[in-house]
């Protein structure tokens, strides 16, 4: 069940839009099931990047049961964000992933382990 939150102060044109190609492209990254991937954009102008809110840019939450090859992961989110929220930085795109255990991670009322 991968959650993917993403937090930016750039400026979207669709929301929504967004939220599903990030969807598509989790569910590719981490080999699993589009069905099971939640994906939430989060515009907040006020955000600081590098000590500035002119500094357009990205904190991204990525929660999954397994995470696979994290560098890859990392690498396609941060090529993907950077082309799709025109931030030029990448400097300014911080990642956090997140190995969350089936045990405690559940959906339909049921755990995943």
């Amino acid at each position: 069940m991968p959650y993917l939150t993403v937090y930016t102060n750039a400026d979207i044109n669709n929301a929504a839009e967004l939220a599903e190609k990030a969807s598509a492209l989790t569910a590719e990254l981490l080999h699993k099931p589009v069905g099971y991937v939640v994906a939430n954009i989060i515009h907040n102008p006020a955000m600081a990047h590098g000590g500035s809110a002119k500094n357009k840019g990205a904190l991204i939450e990525l929660k999954s049961i397994g995470l696979g090859d994290k560098d890859k992961v990392v690498s396609g989110l941060t090529d993907f964000f950077a082309g799709e929220l025109g931030i030029a930085q990448n400097q300014y795109i911080n990642i956090s992933l997140i190995d969350c255990l089936a045990a405690y991670t559940a959906s339909s009322g049921r755990t995943f382990g």
